[in-house]
């Protein structure tokens, strides 16, 4: 009875909608004549689209926010003169004054010329307002001027930008996987350009496979995203490369001690071309100089390569293929060739995206991408090696569309279609495999969301969005209901509150080996499992205490069912079951957010408060756990003091409540082994490591390179500028009688420098 009575209730729900938005059009318009005025928003100097842009008409309060295509639908009224302005962060705003006949559809092309993030009204105003038109909940966007100017380890990272936010956690300075509001990495929905990216990291975890010189956009959702996003329970983060640059040929050349990396951008056609590449050297610097075989180091190095094109056969149509190639390599030859290593591992990725622009009310969108990540790990000489091979191909097909009959309803539409090969083999020389398993389940899902706006006029408070999202893996046979809903109520100029509250099912799950963790075995749900699902609920207020200062507090609360934890010493099996343990989690915790986006110093502060709990019936006798990545406080500062033209200077600290881990309270003999004991742990996780702290600097430097303009900067940063070398295990050490324990420490202070040079 819950399934009909619901989806009667959205149907009444969108009949409703449609029936007051008319009436009250009528009502708040002398004239109900409207007229459309739409199209795209760009960047002046290159010809990009800017995502995220405001299009408002002041003095009747309302506005629409530009797409990931920069399109934008306004519905105005017509025969009046009306001001339309456009304003995004970082860009100076435009202003229009004109006059629509009855029913008349004006396509327009905005470009915005580029402004210092220091400037006047420029930044803040324009993301207050799109703070007031968006519904959704836990958004961040990040500039990508902010991963540059932050502190870095030698690298500028995403990650390491999104793990200093609220609600984001990581389980130690040398990993990049992102923990968010209790949940798993392999619980966040990663997207590069539309393809889905399985293990986005490299050097073992300590950088993400994202080159900051080819992003435009992120897009960070910490909880409560809507319908458009399924398959996993915690988030979304989804970023965008550049297009290129329409107008003229430019390159960005960057030198550092870990990595070298080159992006060039060019016209082509009726678009661009972007071509970007990175790549470590320290096998080649310890190869040269010899230490490589006097030390006997392994040689290891990553790469990264991203190709876009972009094309615009008409001025509504936009073709976009991009490509996506990362690798880690790394060669151990030890001295008995029977202990030799060799690992590999990587993703690929690549999607064709082609918009088209029916009209002013309606903007479609067709994706097709594929994505691989594969692993390798070989021990032993060719004669008799072993292997450990797995990876996972992913083949979709994602249309949507996006309809805007009116100033109240932004409503979108969509339908997925994806092909899953999952793969793991482990096998000792010719012997047969201890494990071989392959299969292919296909996943499909359609979703539908309105935002609605039910005033048009002076307030225009309440924003709802409201979405069902219906999904399935052929694997097994449950379906997944999961209707979505997010509002918020502007209640004064300076305070606005946010709900949200959200079904969410993950039918993919993921096996990771604690040992060589870059080799996760990810398999699709079958019979003996069912898929692990989540409620999620939020509620925040955004507030402006400052004219230049945000002030955001959510609480949440997610509930967690048939979540797995992987079974110890598994080297075979058929079944998720003989590989899993089964059970349920509880999250739950507030978040404090105080940003400043204007003038010379900009920064956030950021604190959270939060609960992580899970509870196995195979695990610690039933009893209630935490996880190891449970943090009962997190607190963050970050800033960035622009001193003036030439240099910039950042910091960033971060204090955390110690991990939860395992405490071994004894040694047992191994009857099959008498050289080895058995180690024998206490009540799981009962027990924290020190508490994490850490301080980190940058100072940035301007200069002229070969040019009158300032386009080269240096780069210096320290890591862990006050040398606390933070835990990472606890460790028993057996050589001593009686066996001690010892705590195994993280980096120490590592300064780092780098050269950029735009040309």
């Amino acid at each position: 009875m819950k399934l009909p009575l619901f989806l009667l209730l959205l149907l009444g729900f969108t009949l409703l909608t449609h029936q007051d938005s008319a009436a009250f059009t009528r009502a708040s318009l002398p004239d109900s004549s409207t007229g459309v005025i739409s199209g795209f928003i760009k960047d002046s100097t290159n010809g990009e689209s800017i995502i995220g842009a405001t299009v408002r008409v002041r003095d009747l309060k309302i506005g629409a926010i530009s797409n990931k295509s920069g399109f934008f639908s306004l519905h105005v009224p017509s025969r009046v003169q009306v001001l339309v302005e456009i304003t995004s962060l970082g860009y100076r705003s435009v202003k229009e004054k004109f006059i629509l006949k009855d029913g008349e559809d004006r396509s327009r092309t905005y470009l915005l010329a580029p402004a210092s993030v220091s400037g006047a009204d420029i930044t803040v105003e324009a993301d207050h307002e799109r703070e007031r038109q968006e519904p959704q909940v836990s958004r961040v966007t990040i500039q990508p001027q902010q991963v540059a100017d932050l502190p870095k380890a030698g690298e500028s990272d995403i990650f390491r930008i999104l793990q200093l936010l609220p609600g984001v956690q990581t389980s130690s300075e040398i990993s990049s996987g992102l923990y968010v509001r209790g949940g798993s990495p392999d619980q966040n929905l990663i997207l590069l350009d539309g393809s889905v990216l399985y293990n986005p990291s490299h050097f073992f975890g300590f950088f993400s496979t994202f080159n900051p010189d080819a992003i435009k956009d992120v897009e960070f959702i910490k909880g409560g995203f809507p319908a458009e996003y399924g398959g996993r329970l915690s988030s979304v983060l989804s970023v965008t490369d550049i297009d290129g640059d329409r107008n003229q040929t430019k390159g960005k050349f960057t030198l550092g001690l870990i990595s070298s990396r080159a992006t060039i951008e060019t016209p082509l056609g009726t678009g661009a071309l972007v071509l970007s590449g990175r790549r470590t050297y320290l096998d080649v610097l310890l190869n040269a100089t010899g230490l490589a075989t006097s030390l006997n180091l392994p040689g290891y190095y990553f790469y990264d390569l991203n190709l876009k094109i972009t094309q615009n056969p008409s001025p509504n149509d936009k073709v976009t293929v991009s490509g996506y190639m990362g690798s880690d390599n790394l060669n151990f030859a030890a001295a008995n060739a029977a202990n030799d290593i060799t690992m590999q591992w990587g993703n690929k990725a690549a999607s064709g995206v082609w918009t088209h622009v029916f009209g002013s009310e309606l903007f479609s969108k067709l994706d097709l991408s594929a994505s691989n990540y594969s692993s390798t790990f070989t021990v032993g000489s060719n004669a008799q090696p072993f292997n450990w091979i797995n990876g996972i191909d992913d083949y979709t097909a994602l249309g949507s569309m996006e309809y805007f009959p009116n100033q109240q309803n932004t409503i979108k539409t969509g339908i997925q279609a994806t092909a899953y090969h999952t793969s793991l083999k482990i096998q000792s020389g010719t012997n047969p495999p201890n494990a071989d398993i392959d299969r292919t389940p296909y996943y499909a899902a359609a979703y539908a969301q309105d935002e609605w706006k039910p005033t048009l006029g002076a307030t225009d408070p309440l924003a709802i969005t409201a979405g069902l999202r219906v999904d399935g893996i052929s694997s097994n046979p449950q379906i997944g209901i999961d209707p979505r809903i997010s509002a918020r109520y502007v209640l004064t100029p300076a305070v606005t509150l946010k709900a949200s509250f959200g079904v969410y099912h993950q039918y993919l799950k993921l096996a990771t080996n604690t040992l060589i963790p870059v080799f996760d075995v990810w398999q699709a749900t079958d019979t003996s499992q069912p898929p692990e699902r989540a409620l999620q609920y939020v509620l925040g207020v955004s507030t402006t205490p400052f004219e230049d200062v945000n002030f955001d507090v959510e609480a949440y609360y997610k509930d967690m069912t048939n979540l797995v934890e992987m079974r110890p010493n598994v080297t075979s099996g058929s079944t998720l079951n003989d590989v899993f343990f089964v059970g349920n989690g509880k999250a739950y915790g507030i978040e404090f957010f105080l940003q400043k986006q204007e003038g010379r110093f900009t920064g956030w502060l950021g604190y959270t408060l939060a609960w992580t709990t899970r509870t196995f019936p195979d695990i610690n006798n039933g009893k209630e756990f935490p996880p190891t990545y449970d943090r009962r406080n997190n607190f963050d500062l970050v800033f960035t003091y622009h001193a003036n033209d030439r240099w910039t200077f950042g910091a960033n600290y971060t204090y955390g409540t110690g991990q939860a881990y395992t405490q071994i309270t004894a040694l047992a003999p191994n009857a099959e082994d008498g050289g080895r004991n058995i180690p024998i742990g206490g009540d799981k996780n009962a027990l924290r490591l020190p508490p994490y702290n850490r301080l980190d600097l940058s100072a940035t430097y301007k200069f002229s390179f070969f040019s009158e303009q300032r386009n080269a900067e240096f780069n210096f940063d320290v890591f862990n500028a006050y040398n606390y070398r933070n835990v990472w295990i606890s460790q028993v050490d057996e050589t001593t009688n009686p066996a001690t324990i010892n705590l195994v420490r993280l980096l120490p202070i590592l300064p780092t420098f780098g050269v950029s040079v735009n040309f």
